[in-house]
């Protein structure tokens, strides 16, 4: 199973044999190394407790160029990682402008093809926007290198190795 760090966000994969029949274990990270629990898939059900610090939804900022972002009304955002190390991960989008990167960006990609702020989806009226910021290896959609392309719900981009998924869903479902 994967287990993905609350601290951090690093991915890794722990055995079920290792829960020795108990439903909930203590791990430490690989990466940042501080400890969280993780739950047995095979024992009976997980119940999520809410998170310890509330994140407050940014939904609308102004860009440097005087551009007006907003996440659409009514609607969940996330993004999720279809291929590469941090597969099956779901980041959720709470503000208009996300960047994506090995350091530095909102959503960290534990991915060595990646730069540091390698792109950024920004949330305008009426399209969601996919800019690479200058990234060394590029971003990709459709298997195309793109400077700024539109995306909508469903469509795919890639950075280094990582496939990612835009999602966007009526909220409440």
């Amino acid at each position: 199973m994967q287990a993905g760090c609350p601290h951090c966000g690093h991915v890794q994969t722990i055995s079920e044999e290792s829960f020795s029949g108990r439903e909930v274990m203590q791990v430490a990270c690989g990466s940042c190394g501080k400890a969280f629990q993780i739950w047995n898939p095979g024992l009976g059900h997980l119940e999520a407790d809410n998170t310890r610090h509330a994140v407050e939804s940014i939904t609308s900022e102004i860009t440097d160029d005087g551009r007006t972002l907003h996440l659409p009304a009514g609607k969940t955002v996330s993004i999720k990682v279809l291929q590469g190390e941090d597969k099956g991960t779901v980041y959720p989008v709470l503000k208009p402008r996300v960047t994506l990167g090995r350091s530095s960006s909102d959503i960290i990609v534990n991915d060595p093809l990646s730069s540091r702020i390698h792109c950024a989806l920004e949330f305008t009226e009426d399209a969601v926007l996919l800019r690479d910021l200058g990234s060394t290896n590029g971003t990709l959609v459709d298997n195309h290198p793109i400077r700024l392309a539109e995306i909508a719900d469903g469509s795919t981009f890639q950075i280094g190795t990582h496939i990612f998924q835009l999602r966007i869903v009526p909220q409440g479902s």
